[in-house]
């Protein structure tokens, strides 16, 4: 569709069969990047996409919203969007761990039973990738942090069984 995609694409696959088997009316996606993702989530369902800076080459099936994930303006123009629809949420913006936490805690309650949240990239600290970068913890430490918490997800390890992928542990299915 002429915008890069930056995921691996056995994630690609469990997104498409997690896609195909919940239905989900709304996708959420933290974390615009190009774009590709969002204009691929949209030939599943409506999709909200947020980012400080949207790409220039914008899918028309996307509702765009920039601005910070977790700043409270952004987040009640989400809710209002999504406003009571069945949703899988994807976060993918800042892999600070602090950052990922409030947006597990902003956008976990969207997510319908039966559906996901699914946390990209906790391969940084599971492989320890770019630890320089996250000196307080990545994506999988929020993970841990937030299952300590919260006890209405559940990681799904059938989504990592094709074994390469950057979101270990990261597929959370609503209980």
């Amino acid at each position: 569709m002429g915008r890069r995609i930056v995921k691996y694409p056995t994630d690609l696959w469990a997104y498409k069969e997690l896609l195909e088997r919940v239905q989900p009316a709304v996708v959420v996606e933290t974390g615009s990047a190009e774009g590709g993702s969002a204009a691929w989530f949209a030939d599943y369902a409506e999709v909200v996409s947020i980012d400080p800076v949207q790409p220039e080459k914008r899918d028309k099936r996307v509702h765009w919203i920039t601005g910070s994930s977790t700043d409270s303006d952004v987040i009640a123009r989400v809710y209002e969007r999504v406003r009571g629809r069945s949703c899988l949420v994807t976060l993918d913006s800042d892999h600070d761990a602090r950052h990922v936490e409030a947006e597990l805690e902003a956008y976990a309650p969207l997510v319908t039973p039966g559906s996901y949240l699914v946390v990209e990239d906790t391969a940084v600290d599971v492989y320890e990738i770019d630890s320089e970068l996250y000196p307080n913890g990545g994506p999988g430490v929020a993970v841990e942090r937030f299952l300590e918490r919260d006890n209405h997800f559940s990681p799904d390890r059938t989504c990592e069984r094709f074994m390469l992928g950057m979101n270990p542990g990261g597929w959370l299915r609503r209980i």
